[in-house]
């Protein structure tokens, strides 16, 4: 069985697999692509059979929207860490700069793997180590973002280690390859402008055909059982 489930904001997408196995009473699952804790949206979950067909759904396009705020930034280049202001920059002259930039990050490009993220090193999770405070050297891989487009501008405040704070928020529509780390794409951003930046949201709202607007939240997937 191939699903199109949403996965909601502080779950793992372990949590949702382990769910879905529970609810369906299958012995067999997996997913197509792990979502971080903090992002939502479109996690596409195999059973059965169709668990072999997880290399092709893990190499589909994926697409997603993502707000960014600039002026800020964090370990983690999300919110699980609080923020620490770098600047308060102006919002219009970053929403102008923003728009020049953004060219420079699509197609192929190198990207920074997040310290905070579950990619091995030396065969331990590179999370695992930056927690320890384990000094890494810079860990980058090759992905391909096909287009970013601006969805929408605005300042929102945000809390950071200086109190809140309003900064400049952009909402971009990404899509891009499998392994493409969005976060990486934020603090990248940021590094460019000089300012800092930081993922604030993230949804996944395609991946390959599964779109979000289809897909089916866990509350409904069990009571559709429980009938």
């Amino acid at each position: 069985m191939i699903l199109n489930i949403f996965k909601p904001k502080n779950w793992t997408s372990f949590d949702v697999v382990a769910k879905v196995r529970g609810v369906l009473k299958v012995k067999k699952a997996g997913h197509a692509g792990t979502l971080d804790p903090l992002a939502e949206g479109v996690l596409v979950v195999l059973t059965g059979d169709d668990t072999k067909k997880q290399a092709k759904f893990m190499e589909m396009e994926k697409e997603y929207i993502a707000e960014i705020a600039f002026g800020a930034e964090s370990p983690t280049y999300d919110l699980e860490m609080l923020p620490t202001l770098i600047t308060k920059p102006d919002s219009e002259e970053t929403f102008e700069k923003i728009k020049e930039i953004l060219p420079l990050f699509t197609g192929e490009i190198e990207q920074i793997i997040p310290p905070y993220s579950a990619k091995k090193v030396e065969g331990k999770p590179m999370y695992k180590l930056a927690r320890q405070g384990v000094e890494m050297a810079e860990q980058r891989k090759t992905v391909t973002l096909s287009s970013i487009d601006v969805m929408e501008q605005k300042s929102r405040e945000l809390n950071t280690d200086k109190g809140v704070v309003a900064l400049p928020c952009v909402t971009l529509r990404i899509k891009c390859s499998s392994g493409t780390f969005v976060r990486s794409l934020a603090h990248e951003l940021g590094e460019k402008l000089k300012m800092g930046g930081i993922l604030i949201s993230l949804v996944r709202s395609a991946v390959g055909e599964y779109r979000v607007e289809n897909s089916v939240k866990i509350e409904d997937l069990v009571s559709q059982q429980s009938r």
